[in-house]
């Protein structure tokens, strides 16, 4: 996938966040840029690189985002219907559980915080059915859950691991690069082109493509769901640039 689709849940997200804007509540974050849809049917973080550039230990993250090391041995169960995954104590300097969850059969999967990846017929026990997810721990904890409904089939790799965030790196031309994460979001976004070459866009063309540039001067919800009504149907490009934010190598295509 290479465009970013506007599901129903991120609609209704983006038509709060409008209504908001133009009410004089105060300001968040595009629904988009703070949370990663799991599963096979709409995954931002494929296109969109939010934070979690790389996972497993000794690979090099992209700039800014999350670099994990593991400290424990995987966890490798199956399970049907919802289940509890005992992976011990914690060990020290722990803060997240990496967990790898695939789909066995069709359905959808809930992780212990409220993400979910739901997975089709043709999908299951495919790669387009594993889901990779980092869940924050908490005090005492020693387990995780996954819920779906009786008979659906799953099987997981959990790990105990360290996390951190990585730094933003900065091109030539001071501009900082990397992936959108905790602190914000760097001048050039990592991204995947619709040609499947990794880059860059300019963090402002990106907010000129995706509304939240228009939506600061909404003075009315009427307004701000009028501009959205103006959308519906039409794709909006924008150019991906390699780290040095000028040579071109996609485009990066965000429908309406």
């Amino acid at each position: 996938m290479n465009e970013v689709e506007f599901d129903p849940l991120f609609s209704s997200a983006l038509r709060g966040e409008l209504e908001s804007r133009a009410s004089g509540v105060n300001y968040r974050p595009p629904f988009w840029r703070t949370h990663i849809r799991l599963g096979a049917g709409i995954f931002v973080g494929a296109t969109v690189l939010i934070g979690g550039g790389a996972f497993a230990s000794g690979i090099l993250p992209i700039p800014g985002g999350t670099q994990a090391t593991d400290l424990a041995t995987t966890v490798i169960e199956t399970h049907t219907g919802t289940a509890t995954v005992e992976l011990g104590r914690a060990p020290n300097g722990a803060t997240n559980i990496f967990v790898s969850l695939t789909c066995l059969t069709a359905g959808t999967f809930t992780f212990a915080d409220g993400a979910s990846m739901g997975c089709g017929a043709d999908e299951a026990a495919g790669l387009k059915g594993i889901a990779t997810y980092s869940l924050l721990i908490k005090p005492g904890q020693h387990s995780t859950k996954i819920s779906t409904e009786p008979g659906n089939r799953w099987r997981i790799e959990a790990t105990w691991v360290s996390e951190r965030v990585t730094e933003w790196a900065v091109n030539k031309n001071g501009d900082t690069y990397g992936a959108m994460n905790e602190h914000g979001q760097p001048d050039l976004i990592s991204v995947v082109a619709t040609n499947n070459e990794p880059g860059y866009v300019y963090a402002g063309e990106l907010a000129e493509a995706d509304g939240s540039a228009q939506a600061t001067k909404f003075k009315s919800p009427e307004e701000a769901l009028a501009w959205q009504k103006q959308r519906e149907g039409k794709t909006f490009t924008v150019p991906v640039y390699k780290s040095d934010g000028k040579t071109k190598v996609g485009e990066f295509v965000i429908n309406g």
